[in-house]
C-alpha cells in the first residue's frame, strides 16, 4: 500500500491534469453509462432492428385472420345488335377466413420464438454497451493514472538530475552519475508525452462513446478496498450453462429452426378456408330486350385446397430445414460449452487478479521502503546514484501495474456477470461506490 505522501502526490497531479466543472461532480461510470445509453450508434441500431422484428408477430397473427377484399369494375359494352350496348357496374366485397392452415398455425409459433430471439439480442446490445463504457471508462483512469506517475517521476528525476549536477559541480559526485540522472531524466520526459497522448486518445473514445466532451471523471485510489467476492466454481459453470445470453438466444434459434421443419412439412398438408362474397350489379342503357337485370349476390362456401406435386420441391425444403435444426442444435450445445469455459477462465482471472492486487500492494510497500533506503544511503555515501534510479523506476512500475490490476480486476467481475447473463446498471453502481470525485 502506497505511503500518504505518495498517495497525496498522486491525486494533486491528477488535479492539476483535469479541467475542473465549476459547481459540478466529476461524472462516474453510471453517468458515463447514461450518456452513451442516449447516443451510442451500436445501441440505436439494436434498437432500431428490435422494433422491426417486432412486427414479425403481427405479419404472422396475420397469416390467421380473415382477408377482406372490395372490389368495383365499370364496362361500357357497345354493339350492333339492338339493345345490347351499354354500361355495367359491379360492387363486391370478398371474405376468405382460414379454417385449417397448417403453415400458418407454424409461423404463428415460429413468429413468437423469433420475437423472443430479438428480445435477447436486443438485451445482448445492452451489456455489450455496458461492457465497452467501463473499458472506455478504466482506459480514461489507467491513462491519467499512468499521466500523474510519469509527471511525477519526471519531476522527481530533474531533481536527482540538478542534485547530481550540482554535487558534480563541487567534486562530490562523479560525471557517470550525472549521466546517469540525465538520462533517467530524459527517459521520463518521453514516458509524460507517451502518457499525455494515451490519455488524450482514451477521452476522444469516451467522446465517441457519449457523443460529448468529457474532461474529467471520478478516480480510483490505489488503496480502495474491493468487494470480498464468495466463488463456487460450479455453481458459475452451471448458472452460466443455464443464464448466459448467448446461450439462451442459440436455444431460441433452435426452436425458431425447429418450427421451420413443421411449416415446410405443411407443404404436404391440405388447406381449409371459408369464402363468403357479395356483390351488387346494376346495368344501365340497354334495351328493353336485353336480359341483364340489377341483381345483388350472396355466396358463401368451403374451400378445400390438397397439394398433389409440387416436383419435389416440398420435400428437399423439408430436408433442407431439418438440417438447419441440426446445425442450430450444436449451436446450442457450442453456447453452453463456451458459457462454462468463459465462467470457469473468468472465476480463475478473478480470484488471481485479487491476489495480483494484494502482491502490487505489497510491491509498492516495499518498493517505497526501497527508495527511501538507496536515498538515505546515497546520501551517507553507503549507494550510488543508480540505485537511487532504479529503486525510483521500480516503486513507479509497481504503482502502474497496481493500478492496472485493480481495473482489471473490476472489469472482470462485469465481465463475469455478463457471461452469467445478469449484467445491468446495479453493477455499475457498485463499482461507482468504489469512486471518488478529484482532489
Amino acid at each position: 500500500m502506497r505511503s500518504v505522501k505518495h498517495l497525496a502526490l498522486m491525486s494533486a497531479m491528477s488535479a492539476a491534469l483535469l479541467t475542473s466543472l465549476p459547481g459540478q461532480a466529476a461524472p462516474g461510470l453510471v453517468d458515463i453509462y447514461q450518456m452513451a445509453l442516449l447516443h451510442d450508434a451500436q445501441l440505436a441500431q439494436a434498437r432500431a432492428r428490435y422494433e422491426a422484428e417486432r412486427e414479425i408477430m403481427t405479419q404472422a397473427r396475420s397469416l390467421l385472420l380473415p382477408k377482406v377484399d372490395a372490389r368495383a369494375s365499370l364496362q361500357q359494352n357497345e354493339s350492333n345488335l339492338d339493345g345490347n350496348s351499354g354500361s355495367d357496374q359491379v360492387l363486391s366485397v370478398n371474405l376468405e377466413q382460414p379454417l385449417f392452415n397448417r403453415e400458418a398455425f407454424s409461423r404463428y409459433d415460429q413468429a413468437k420464438y423469433q420475437l423472443e430471439s430479438s428480445e435477447i439480442t436486443y438485451r445482448l446490445a445492452q451489456q455489450s454497451l455496458i461492457e465497452r463504457v467501463s473499458s472506455v471508462y478504466f482506459d480514461v483512469l489507467l491513462a491519467e493514472q499512468n499521466l500523474a506517475l510519469a509527471t511525477s517521476k519526471q519531476e522527481a528525476d530533474k531533481i536527482q538530475w540538478e542534485k547530481a549536477q550540482a554535487s558534480s559541480d563541487v567534486g562530490l559526485a562523479s560525471r557517470t552519475d550525472v549521466l546517469q540522472t540525465r538520462s533517467a531524466y530524459d527517459l521520463s520526459i518521453s514516458a509524460r508525452i507517451n502518457a499525455e497522448n494515451s490519455l488524450d486518445s482514451a477521452y476522444e473514445a469516451m467522446t465517441k462513446l457519449t457523443g460529448k466532451s468529457v474532461n474529467q471523471i471520478k478516480q480510483l485510489v490505489l488503496d480502495v478496498a474491493l468487494p470480498n467476492l464468495n466463488m463456487d466454481k460450479t455453481a458459475l459453470e452451471l448458472k452460466a450453462e443455464s443464464d448466459n445470453l448467448q446461450v439462451r438466444l442459440a436455444q431460441q434459434n433452435f426452436l425458431v429452426a425447429s418450427e421451420e421443419v413443421e411449416a415446410q412439412k405443411s407443404g404436404h398438408w391440405f388447406n381449409v378456408s371459408l369464402n363468403a362474397q357479395i356483390s351488387d350489379s346494376s346495368y344501365s342503357g340497354y334495351g328493353t330486350g336485353s336480359t341483364r337485370r340489377d341483381n345483388q349476390n350472396t355466396s358463401v362456401g368451403i374451400t378445400l385446397n390438397v397439394p398433389l406435386y409440387r416436383g419435389g420441391a416440398t420435400s428437399s425444403q423439408v430436408s433442407e430445414a431439418r438440417f438447419n435444426s441440426q446445425a442450430a442444435n450444436i449451436s446450442v450445445r457450442d453456447a453452453r460449452e463456451q458459457a462454462r469455459l468463459d465462467a470457469r477462465v473468468q472465476a480463475q482471472n478473478l480470484g488471481r487478479g485479487y491476489s495480483l492486487v494484494l502482491a502490487l500492494r505489497e510491491a509498492v510497500k516495499s518498493s517505497e521502503a526501497f527508495l527511501e533506503a538507496a536515498e538515505e544511503g546515497y546520501r551517507v555515501g553507503l549507494r550510488n546514484l543508480i540505485d537511487v534510479v532504479t529503486a525510483r523506476a521500480n516503486l513507479f512500475d509497481a504503482q502502474s501495474n497496481l493500478a492496472e490490476a485493480l481495473h482489471n480486476v473490476l472489469l472482470t467481475q462485469l465481465r463475469l456477470q455478463n457471461t452469467l447473463g445478469e449484467l445491468n446498471v446495479d453493477h455499475l453502481r457498485q463499482i461507482d461506490q468504489l469512486l471518488s470525485n478529484p482532489a
